[in-house]
């Protein structure tokens, strides 16, 4: 199965290590991805508050390129990045119905990777190509604000009460937990400017987990993981708690399962290590 790969900006820089084990979970699988030509930026987190033509048309142009590339399908890793595709893909079917005509983009279908593998690969074939069950594992299933809403634009799973991460999970043979804060914001972008609402939000997150018996918690989206891994020894010294949570992508999980090595998956990039989880539970 072939399929047009938006990376995003973070997919190239901050979160290497999300590309590395989504390429290497897809190319198991037996997708083969074609990073988007000339893809540009989509404008998250801040565009579409400054400028909302301007988010569209970068956007606008993101699927034009995919649909140039003969695809119909674009799959990005980023919840933010997948927030403005599905934006504009919207807003072009939209303007099929009030225009009778079908712009250029206007037949691009936008996905999370995550959605993309269990609505087109399944959790059944998924669960087939489990070699090292994750056994023992206690996670926190995190999917943030923008995976699930809004839902009349996504139609991905319930926004409040959202299950298909824990649904992966269990495949995979770890245990998830039911807590409060898997659909919260962590602060987002807002970490550059202000950084205390991130340690606020991110600490009301690592606080949930670990009060609901999370020993790592495993996202979706690099902004996600960033505010919660890199923040993390702020909101322990703002609390006075150690909570040493890793903070883990669902692909690494999913290729750890599938019996790849740890540094094909870049968990060794992680700030808070999960090698001692891992070891504790006979994975490494």
């Amino acid at each position: 199965m072939e399929v047009a790969y938006y990376p995003g900006c973070s997919g190239h820089g901050m979160s290497r290590e999300y590309q590395l084990s989504t390429e290497v979970v897809c190319r198991h699988l037996g997708l083969v991805l074609h990073e988007v030509e000339d893809w540009n930026c989509c404008g998250a987190s801040a565009a579409h508050s400054l400028n909302h033509s301007l988010a569209l048309e970068l956007n606008f142009r993101n699927l034009r390129l995919v649909e140039k590339m003969g695809l119909t399908t674009v799959t990005t890793p980023c919840a933010g990045c997948y927030s403005r595709l599905k934006t504009a893909e919207s807003t072009l079917k939209e303007s099929i119905g009030a225009n009778k005509q079908s712009p250029q983009g206007s037949q691009v279908e936008a996905s999370h990777v995550l959605q993309f593998l269990v609505e087109k690969v399944g959790l059944e074939t998924i669960a087939q190509e489990v070699k090292r069950p994750l056994s023992g594992l206690r996670l926190a299933a995190y999917y943030g604000c923008l995976l699930t809403r809004p839902r009349g634009l996504t139609r991905f799973d319930d926004p409040e009460q959202p299950r298909v991460l824990d649904d992966l999970l269990k495949v995979l043979g770890a245990e998830t937990v039911n807590w409060s804060h898997k659909a919260e914001c962590c602060g987002a972008g807002m970490a550059a400017c202000q950084t205390e609402i991130v340690v606020q939000l991110s600490g009301k997150i690592l606080e949930a987990a670990k009060q609901a018996g999370a020993e790592a918690i495993v996202v979706g989206c690099p902004l996600c993981q960033t505010n919660l891994d890199t923040r993390q020894s702020l909101v322990e010294a703002e609390r006075g708690v150690r909570y040493g949570l890793p903070i883990m992508y669902f692909t690494q999980l999913m290729g750890l399962a599938f019996g790849h090595s740890v540094k094909e998956l870049g968990l060794n990039k992680l700030l808070t290590s999960p090698f001692p989880l891992l070891r504790a539970k006979g994975l490494y």
